[in-house]
């Protein structure tokens, strides 16, 4: 299951985004980028801009809108698939502030002040009146690139899966499972023998799918200040969440490898859809991915969400957390081909 390039627009209740013109002009990004790649996308866009900024002298004109932050997307993925790492997330930062200072979407404007204050600034992630008081849970969160079945060292621990594992478990008590909404709307939603097979094993699933109708038993997680400029990834949405609703705790953070090894998903039990017949996952997919989430964004949430908790064990995670933010960079462009972006599709 292939995810195709699409172009954003603002979640805001003033212009409509389907109405024909914006529906135009987003059918229009999409297929330029689809069919040119990134580099002749973007110089079709620049061009299509200056036509358009001689048409329209309006204090704001959410057509013009559209397209310039459409731009500054293009641009940030071009400079990525050229490794110019510096000047992407250069240019990503005066996109935050064009957001700041432009939009007129409270969530998108939200999002760009929490990513340039997670990245660029000592602000912590959460508040502390967001967090509740620590109970001492004990969490073992098991992700994607861990090797066989989950420790029965920590079966005193709560076991957090990211996605169904196909193995019984039995010498762990208890089971909670995330879904992303991937997942969710292409496996799970509508289909009652896995809806109840999973609620037979899981003591509750958590689904962070925004818009579907959720089966009895299943929880909503609501994402923090998501948006198009960063989201977290499906580590920092369990530890955020985790945090925001048991306080501080106790775990252990197996399998998660930040995209710095080359098989990024080395457990063949974590079902992900894209898998190649070789079991392995496209790099574009990859790459496209930490790109749209924001790799930096992700690995800063984790070092300052990581102050919050105790982490047992988990080695590997916290070497890599330990990193300074350009020695992290460095380790992930040796692993990762981003110059796999220039025909993104």
């Amino acid at each position: 299951m292939k995810e195709y390039f699409r172009e954003i627009c603002d979640d805001q209740t003033v212009y409509d985004n389907k109405r024909l013109n914006f529906k135009l002009l987003r059918i229009f990004i999409r297929y330029v980028i689809r069919y040119t790649g990134l580099k002749n996308g973007l110089k079709i866009l620049n061009f299509f801009s200056k036509l358009v900024s001689k048409r329209s002298n309006k204090s704001f004109n959410y057509f013009k809108y559209l397209l310039k932050i459409n731009i500054y997307r293009v641009e940030y993925l071009y400079l990525l698939s050229q490794s110019k790492i510096s000047d992407a997330f250069s240019l990503k930062k005066d996109w935050a502030n064009f957001i700041i200072n432009t939009s007129i979407s409270s969530s998108s404007i939200a999002n760009a002040n929490n990513y340039l204050e997670t990245i660029y600034e000592k602000n912590e992630v959460f508040d502390e009146s967001d967090i509740k008081k620590p109970n001492l849970k004990k969490f073992y969160i098991f992700g994607p690139g861990s090797l066989g079945d989950p420790n029965p060292k920590y079966k005193d621990f709560i076991l957090v899966h990211l996605k169904p594992h196909p193995n019984l478990l039995e010498s762990f008590k208890k089971e909670i499972l995330f879904l992303n909404s991937y997942t969710f709307t292409n496996v799970v939603q509508g289909n009652e023998k896995i809806i109840s097979s999973l609620k037979s094993r899981y003591s509750t699933i958590y689904v962070t799918c925004m818009t579907s109708i959720l089966p009895e038993g299943f929880k909503r997680v609501g994402l923090k200040e998501p948006g198009y400029l960063s989201s977290q990834m499906a580590l920092q949405r369990v530890l955020g969440f985790l945090l925001k609703e048991y306080g501080g705790f106790e775990c252990v953070i197996e399998g998660f490898n930040f995209y710095l090894n080359e098989d990024a998903y080395s457990n063949q039990n974590y079902i992900k859809l894209t898998r190649k017949k070789n079991n392995k996952i496209n790099e574009q997919e990859i790459c496209l991915s930490l790109a749209e989430h924001d790799f930096l964004f992700n690995f800063v949430y984790s070092k300052k969400i990581s102050k919050k908790i105790i982490i047992k064990d988990s080695q590997e995670y916290r070497d890599i957390i330990s990193l300074e933010k350009e020695e992290y960079i460095d380790k992930l462009l040796k692993s990762r081909d981003f110059s796999t972006l220039k025909n993104i599709a």
